[in-house]
């Protein structure tokens, strides 16, 4: 299935960071490259300037849980969270995983 740009725009710029990852670019990555990662992903090119921004934003500022203090780490988890974007986490060996925020729907 694919996901789409519009309707689900946290899942498209989470796997347009993946890809990302995957292809070795970082947040200076030209819009064509971006766009290449993303059909290599079996993803549509990216449309909206927003979707380029989150995935940069993410790309750039990598959590660190073992070299970031807990303040800037809290501060960029409650941010992406807010904002609704993914947040790429650098763990403890080293790897780098994506994390994607998804509101949790409170019972009445």
């Amino acid at each position: 299935m694919k996901i789409s740009e519009r309707s689900n725009p946290v899942g498209y710029q989470t796997a347009l960071v993946r890809a990302a990852l995957r292809a070795g670019i970082d947040h200076t990555a030209s819009d064509v490259d971006l766009d290449q990662a993303a059909t290599e992903a079996g993803l549509r090119p990216t449309a909206l300037k927003e979707t380029r921004e989150a995935v940069r934003a993410a790309l750039e500022s990598p959590i660190d849980f073992i070299g970031d203090c807990s303040q800037d780490v809290t501060f960029a988890v409650f941010n992406a969270a807010d904002e609704g974007r993914p947040l790429v986490v650098i763990s403890a060996d080293g790897r780098r995983v994506v994390m994607e925020p998804h509101p949790v729907n409170e019972s009445s």
